[in-house]
């Protein structure tokens, strides 16, 4: 009989210590998945207030150039295409290229 509880004590710590493997387990996934997903929110603000920002210069150039000052558009759409390029955006890259060239050959743009 003693051999008997004895037995079931070592079951019962087993599966105790079972339990708890999982448990510690889950706790550790859920963890890295929160902190894998934290950093990606992170860098896709990081990504779209530099791209607001790019934005935002961009609309200053085309502001600058609507009031004939060439010189600060120009200055201000190799600002925006700098960080444009620094984050990928080959579109508004080519657009910034595309408006410098016209800025730069005045004739061929009218």
């Amino acid at each position: 009989m003693i051999k008997n509880i004895l037995k079931d004590k070592k079951k019962l710590i087993y599966i105790i210590i079972a339990v708890l493997l999982v448990v510690i387990i889950a706790t550790g996934t859920v963890l890295v998945i929160k902190a894998v997903n934290s950093s990606k929110k992170i860098t896709q603000t990081t990504t779209l207030s530099q791209k607001s920002q790019a934005d935002s210069i961009k609309a200053q150039a085309i502001a600058a150039l609507k009031n004939n000052d060439t010189t600060k558009a120009k200055t201000l759409f190799q600002q925006a295409q700098q960080q444009y390029k620094d984050l990928g955006d080959t579109n508004n890259v080519v657009n910034t290229e595309a408006q410098l060239y016209l800025i730069e050959h005045p004739g061929t743009g009218k």
